[in-house]
């Protein structure tokens, strides 16, 4: 069986990296292809809390959303056969990459500037204007401001990359599937 590593030892697949590189939808879509759960950490918050990210930030602040994104974290421990996309700052607590580390297998969904920013401009949640800004700087200046600081961190806490830049949902999947059997190996 293709995925039997993981299935035999009950995995769990974190998908991080910023915002618009397609932890959702490659999640979604590797969560089916596996047959395994799949979660959104930041979809399971506004469930949680019956409010949007970005109404969560403008009401508590962004401690208070950290704190609450690091218990849905936390809370994912005792899931087997799941793919978990989490926000795109989780691994900013160093609590929480060490949990990921320990509890899982991480996949970092990196891409350039310029695919961020074309997926950002063209991203329904950035023209609704339901993701909160994380400084008060232009999207441009924000987005490479904040790379820089969480690129390091993601790369500290993943043990594979995958530049999705280029490449169609399902080829991105191909490739995740090629690296994980590599792992396997």
């Amino acid at each position: 069986m293709i995925y039997l590593f993981f299935i035999e030892f009950n995995m769990k697949i974190f998908l991080i990296g910023y915002r618009c590189t397609g932890k959702t939808t490659l999640g979604k879509i590797l969560a089916h292809r596996l047959n395994f759960d799949f979660i959104d950490t930041d979809r399971l918050i506004e469930q949680h809390l019956g409010s949007t990210i970005l109404e969560i930030i403008e009401n508590q602040g962004w401690k208070k959303f950290r704190q609450i994104e690091k218990q849905i974290l936390l809370n994912t421990k005792k899931n087997k056969n799941t793919i978990i996309a989490t926000g795109g700052g989780i691994i900013i607590d160093h609590d929480n990459q060490q949990f990921i580390k320990k509890n899982g297998f991480c996949v970092w969904l990196d891409a350039d500037i310029k695919t961020i920013m074309d997926r950002l401009n063209i991203d329904n949640k950035t023209r609704t204007l339901r993701r909160p800004p994380l400084t008060n700087k232009d999207l441009f200046a924000e987005t490479n401001e904040i790379l820089k600081k969480r690129k390091p961190l993601y790369e500290k806490t993943a043990q594979i990359r995958i530049d999705v830049s280029f490449h169609t949902p399902e080829e991105i999947v191909n490739i995740i599937d090629r690296r994980l059997k590599d792992v396997r190996q």
